[in-house]
């Protein structure tokens, strides 16, 4: 095991320290005055076991932390405003608790397979999620999501089988194919908008779902009920 740093210590320029085990497998990481962390920094550095980052970073790159298997954070610096494509993709040990509250995007694939993620709830702020973005994430427990959300794209929660929502935003214009495919945590749903248009495979696999309500009329959204094949729609629903 050694450290290798990229400047002195002491040095004023941002300077970063690498520990490597006997393998030469990179497994710690300390960043010394950098605001952000570049695309593709710690691609596929499978034993890096990090917990947490500098609270002066900013901005994390894409797939910046792709298939490091053993990435463990628990929260991520406040001043981050977005997470980016693939950045944490496969990071099946990262233990996030919650997301900084100002972030207002979450990219493609940012999140996938990230079997150990576990969040309960997303910052409000946020207005996009982009595709297969919490794809796989088998311990993702959302109860809701924020009211700024129009568009859930394709596969954004397909199996994400602990996720527990239990009604959807009425901002909400479209759902696409397998966004909530293999959902088996979801019971009933309940519309509080009408969308343009949902996939006939939005819910597919959803085999608990078993209550829809929404707020149109029958006919009114087409491919009811949209690969809930166990599920009954109530329409007109006011609560």
């Amino acid at each position: 095991m050694g450290i290798i740093s990229r400047f002195p210590a002491g040095a004023t320029e941002p300077y970063i320290e690498e520990t490597y085990d006997s393998d030469e497998s990179l497994i710690d990481v300390k960043l010394h005055g950098y605001t952000k962390i570049r695309n593709y920094a710690f691609y596929g550095c499978y034993a890096l076991a990090l917990t947490s980052l500098p609270a002066e970073i900013t901005s994390i790159g894409r797939s910046a932390f792709k298939d490091c298997l053993r990435l463990a954070l628990t929260s991520l610096p406040s001043g981050i405003t977005s997470i980016k494509e693939e950045t944490f993709s496969q990071c099946d040990s990262l233990a996030l608790t919650s997301l900084p509250s100002g972030i207002t995007s979450i990219e493609n694939l940012a999140f996938n397979y990230c079997s150990s993620l576990a969040l309960t709830s997303l910052p409000n702020g946020i207005t996009s999620i982009g595709y297969s973005a919490f794809q796989g994430c088998t311990n993702l427990a959302l109860t809701s999501l924020p009211n700024g959300i129009t568009v859930i794209e394709w596969a954004t929660f397909q199996d994400c089988s602990s996720l527990a929502l239990t009604s959807l935003p009425s901002g909400i214009t479209s759902i696409a194919d397998y966004a909530f495919d293999g959902c088996t945590s979801l019971t009933s749903v309940t519309f509080e908008g009408t969308p343009e248009s949902i996939a006939n495979s939005a819910f597919a696999n959803c085999n608990n779902l078993t209550t829809i309500n929404v707020p149109w009329a029958e006919g009114a959204v087409a491919n009811a009920p949209w690969g809930a094949t166990n599920a009954t729609i109530t329409y007109g629903y006011t609560g």
